[in-house]
């Protein structure tokens, strides 16, 4: 059974794709469809090419789809342009069961408002509990993570390493 049938019907609790999207799917609209119907996955996993190989606004749509599954608590992104201001703010926002968010290995695109606002959104959240960050840069000279993620609130265990800051 291909992948998009087994997300439709349900069948899996863990998504991990590191793949090319071509390898999975024909069109990212056939992707989003299959996760508008999903219930059962509570952890997902986009790493190596899976992002990467993904021009800008399907990885906004891609990303995007992770926030309206409805279970989804744990969620890892690596190897990839995130933009923050499309792509995690919103995933922060529309994801109510999100308990741990990881971004590893990605450059984390938007200038200081669009961190500001995703900063905002994660202190409103009452789901999400812990937030790490590692090995990404921010390559807007205005923006420095530590800065940027330091002032949420207390009950939010965020771990940053790496540089951080723009390069």
């Amino acid at each position: 059974m291909a992948i998009l049938d087994e997300i439709k019907s349900n069948e899996i609790e863990t998504l991990h794709m590191s793949n090319d999207p071509e390898d999975y799917f024909e069109t990212t609209g056939e992707f989003v469809a299959a996760m508008s119907e999903n219930t059962s996955i509570k952890e997902v996993i986009f790493d190596k090419d899976f992002l990467a190989c993904s021009n800008a606004k399907e990885r906004a749509s891609i990303v995007g789809t992770i926030g309206r599954l409805p279970n989804v608590e744990s969620v890892i992104l690596k190897d990839s342009l995130l933009m923050v201001g499309v792509c995690v703010k919103d995933l922060v926002n529309n994801a109510g069961s999100l308990k741990n968010l990881s971004v590893e290995n990605c450059v984390l695109q938007g200038v200081p408002e669009h961190f500001d606002l995703l900063r905002e959104s994660l202190s409103a959240s009452s789901s999400i509990k812990t937030l790490h960050i590692h090995d990404c840069t921010a390559p807007n000279e205005k923006v420095d993570l530590d800065v940027v993620m330091g002032s949420l609130k207390g009950d939010l265990s965020i771990d940053i390493s790496g540089d951080g800051t723009s390069k």
